[in-house]
């Protein structure tokens, strides 16, 4: 049985970009992200040392590595790539060993 995986990329931001701006930046991405195949979902989050971590759910490995492979040429994606110190960039690809499913309405 294959696993989906976990792509997480942790990284900060250069000196004089905006949260905003690098959210916007990000959501230029959508397309070609969300058309690659196998993708399932996206998360972008910032913790308080502004450390960023872009989360992506992939089907399997191969999909993962593939769209790994190809972010960094991709157009939309050049203003993102300015905007990250690289020096600060660490990317990991992890096997989903569980999904707690959401909790039942209430009401």
């Amino acid at each position: 049985m294959t696993k989906t995986v976990v792509e997480v990329v942790t990284f900060k931001l250069n000196p004089g970009v905006s949260d905003a701006d690098y959210v916007a930046a990000t959501q230029k991405t959508e397309s070609f992200i969300g058309n690659m195949r196998g993708f399932i979902d996206r998360r972008l989050s910032k913790g308080e040392d502004g450390t960023w971590m872009d989360y992506v759910i992939w089907a399997d490995l191969a999909a993962a590595q593939e769209a790994s492979a190809k972010f960094p040429q991709a157009d939309c994606t050049a203003d993102i790539m300015r905007m990250i110190d690289q020096s600060s960039l660490v990317m990991r690809h992890e096997t989903q060993m569980w999904t707690m499913a959401p909790a039942p309405a209430m009401g």
